[in-house]
């Protein structure tokens, strides 16, 4: 493994980075945060050089941006340098940093995304990437009074749009396979576990919770990723609302896990990345809700026999998707790095 890792590594940095995409799923900065990774494992000065050089590509070309969304877009961004500086890759005001970002993100949100009639998943999703987007920014303790205002009230105009243009079919929309982006339930209940964290707008978060739960409860996911998902997610809310019929609905869900079974049969051989396979899922569990009950031995092991090391040199026009952060290589490595440091 770390032979391979070695050899993706430089397959990476002999690429010319201005021909990478930017964003965070598939472009420079998903590379950016996992090359600075790389250089703080390792203590390898190339790799903290590489990094620093995706960074300074993305400062140079970000102006031209227009897109907002988060896989390829100005959230994505935003999020990949809020993270560069929350772990101390990079130093800096963060508040700062995002000026320009967050005021283009909320100018194209408030007038345009949010102002439209549409009821597509795609501008429900884009809905949502907003308001994420907004209240991570609002866990930022230093952010002044007026974009502290600014940045709630976004946040407030983005979940009336889900709300007003979602039905029961959207809401409860469970995909066939897992992923971090799809699965809507899960990661609306999640929004609005933030947004009860903020304290504000609490008394329309509890009316769509007291809204959406009794129909929740009355469904059952297909799939054991997904029921892990939303176990997680409702484990996080109720630390808030501290609700029996909520701990009771949990434990409801939790009850035919088979955590290697599910590993084993729900997850094929290639199907291993950040953003809709076994190491998004992982990292999701592991590092937003202190899961301790995947089998990581059993992870590994399906890691290293993947076929999917070998596609990243077979096909040039699939490149920057087969070495990106959530899209390639580079998220799976972070993940087996994880894995093996508790093993």
């Amino acid at each position: 493994m770390q032979q391979r890792i070695e050899n993706f590594n430089n397959f990476v940095m002999e690429q010319d980075i201005e021909k990478i995409p930017m964003g965070l799923f598939c472009g420079k900065t998903g590379l950016c945060i996992y090359f600075y990774h790389q250089a703080s494992s390792t203590k390898e000065i190339k790799y903290k050089r590489f990094a620093n050089k995706l960074l300074n590509s993305i400062f140079t070309q970000i102006s031209s941006k227009s897109l907002i969304n988060l896989e390829d877009g100005l959230i994505g961004i935003s999020l990949g340098l809020n993270y560069l500086v929350e772990k101390r890759f990079q130093t800096g005001d963060i508040n700062n940093i995002l000026s320009e970002l967050d005021d283009k993100i909320y100018k194209t949100a408030y007038f345009e995304l949010l102002n439209s009639y549409s009821s597509s998943t795609e501008t429900k999703n884009s809905a949502f990437e907003v308001a994420l987007y907004f209240c991570i920014r609002l866990q930022n303790s230093k952010l002044d009074k007026n974009n502290r205002f600014l940045f709630e009230s976004i946040v407030i105009k983005a979940v009336n749009y889900i709300e007003n243009t979602s039905n029961n079919s959207d809401i409860f929309f469970e995909p066939l396979g897992y992923s971090l982006n799809e699965y809507f339930p899960a990661n609306y209940l999640y929004l609005l576990t933030l947004m009860h964290k903020l304290g504000f707008y609490n008394y329309k978060v509890n009316k769509i919770i007291d809204e959406i739960y009794p129909k929740l409860a009355r469904t059952y996911p297909l799939l054991q990723s997904n029921r892990i998902q939303l176990a997680a997610v409702l484990e996080y809310l109720n630390a808030e609302l501290h609700r029996k019929c909520i701990d009771d609905y949990i434990a409801r869900l939790n009850q035919d896990i088979d955590y290697n079974q599910m590993i084993t049969y729900e997850f094929r051989n290639k199907n291993l990345l950040l953003a809709n396979g076994l190491c998004g899922m992982y990292l999701v569990q592991n590092t937003l809700f202190k899961n301790k009950k995947m089998p990581k031995s059993l992870m590994v092991d399906k890691i290293i026999h993947s076929e999917l090391w070998d596609d990243i040199y077979k096909d040039e026009v699939k490149q920057n998707a087969t070495t990106g952060l959530f899209t390639g290589l580079a998220g799976i490595i972070l993940a087996y790095q994880e894995l093996i440091k508790t093993i």
